[in-house]
């Protein structure tokens, strides 16, 4: 990607998501589940509905970062090389100053209730808002659910810091061209169980205790029909405690987060111009196999577990149980709580152009032997973006932040590479079946 200038145009308050944010969602905004504590005065009711609350998210996510809104709103910073992938990571950045923040409409025009099976499912959609480019060319429209008002004390700017990379389609596996990865090693290692395997991978990451998921319902044949009625397959949702060692004499960190993780429906015949994702959806995956692009995302948004009079039961850092129930020496010490947004996208793109000839119309020696020994060359591409805004809290400065954070995120990507590669194939394809 050239390099872009280092301004960016003041994003409006209704291009800006009210989920996608560093201000920590509080319990009551969340879907109900038997491990959350319910409201103390409404019993439970007019809690958000599931299927809304993830609806939204998703597409908040796949706002932010649908290519067009990317492009626009992202700026190139330098390039890094992260190995062992073989490829260089870009970073970007994108700052929203605290003025637009202020501005966001937190609460939906209309509530999402709880209505329908389960846990209180619905079918019916929440209400929208316009969360296109900030330049107001592009207007998509995604669900916006209610949340709770955050203080005006409590907001502040977000500093998002982006990378991007783009592999072949290539099995991590593969002596011949290392450092990249297949499509079905990253659906693996960053859809499924996206948390536990982003501790599997991170060196710094000493837990992803999880709080509380909704797998139970999010499995039930009604939910997972409304779901691809709204463009999603493979959903999950969960809450996790993300703890993080820093260098001392710091403390170690904790971000409470909700993470969701679904891969995108596309229906070839009718492709949204602006999120490149379709709804709604009448094919499956399989039929769906000739298609220009495959599509997974995940979301990352802080949640406060503290913001009940009843704690969590199943939380581990955040009421302190840590202290006395960690496993390890590490898990055992104190920490600081902090706060962690992200949104991650990757997505394969099909080449359509012969693979016996390259751009300029040659063939390339490989390719010419590939041809004579009956094979074609794999002219897949994989993109992987993301984008994440954090506070450490503490004692830790943002300027001090801000200066590791770019760093930091290239890093991910060689550590990814280097622990799919040592992911056994029958591990990965069991989880498939």
């Amino acid at each position: 990607m050239p390099q872009q200038s280092s301004s960016s145009p003041p994003p409006s308050s209704s291009s800006l998501s009210n989920l996608v944010r560093l201000t920590p969602l509080q319990l009551s905004d969340l879907p109900v589940h038997p491990d959350l504590p319910r409201p103390e005065t409404d019993d439970g009711k007019g809690r958000v509905d599931l299927v809304a609350f993830l609806t939204a998210l998703l597409d908040n996510g796949a706002s932010f970062l649908n290519p067009s809104a990317f492009a626009s709103t992202f700026k190139h910073q330098s390039m890094k090389s992260s190995p062992p992938s073989a490829v260089p990571v870009e970073i970007l950045g994108y700052s929203i100053p605290k003025s637009a923040i202020a501005r966001i409409q937190w609460s939906g025009s209309t509530s999402a209730s709880v209505t329908g099976v389960g846990h209180g499912l619905s079918s019916t959609s929440p209400p929208s808002v316009d969360v296109g480019d900030p330049n107001g060319s592009a207007t998509p429209v995604v669900p916006r659910v209610s949340r709770s008002t955050p203080s005006s004390s409590s907001l502040g700017p977000e500093n998002w810091v982006a990378r991007r990379s783009v592999h072949k389609d290539i099995s991590s596996k593969d002596v011949t061209r290392p450092g990249h990865a297949l499509w079905d090693e990253f659906v693996y290692g960053l859809r499924d169980d996206h948390s536990k395997h982003e501790a599997d991978f991170t060196p710094t990451l000493y837990d992803a205790h999880c709080v509380v998921d909704w797998s139970d319902v999010l499995q039930q044949s009604q939910v997972q029909e409304t779901l691809r009625r709204n463009g999603y397959m493979a959903c999950s949702m969960g809450v996790y405690e993300m703890c993080h060692v820093i260098p001392p004499p710091l403390s170690p960190r904790c971000f409470p987060v909700v993470v969701v993780t679904a891969s995108i429906c596309r229906d070839s015949s009718s492709l949204s111009k602006e999120t490149n994702f379709s709804r709604p959806v009448t094919r499956t995956k399989r039929e769906n196999e000739d298609d220009d692009e495959d599509c997974f995302i995940a979301v990352t948004v802080p949640v406060d577990l503290t913001s009940s009079r009843i704690p969590v039961p199943t939380a581990l850092y955040s009421t302190q149980r840590n202290l006395r129930e960690g496993k390890t020496p590490q898990q055992r010490k104190r920490v600081v709580m902090g706060a962690y947004a992200a949104v991650e996208t990757v997505r394969r793109k099909r080449n359509r152009s012969s693979s016996s000839s390259s751009t300029t119309g040659q063939q390339t020696r490989g390719q010419a032997q590939a041809q004579a020994n009956g094979k074609t060359e794999n002219q897949h591409e994989i993109e992987w973006i993301m984008a994440t805004a954090s506070d450490a809290k503490g004692n830790l400065p943002l300027w001090m932040q801000k200066m590791g954070v770019p760093g930091a995120v290239a890093k991910d990507v060689g550590y990814f590479m280097k622990w799919i590669k040592g992911v056994d194939d029958a591990e990965m394809k069991s989880r498939r079946l």
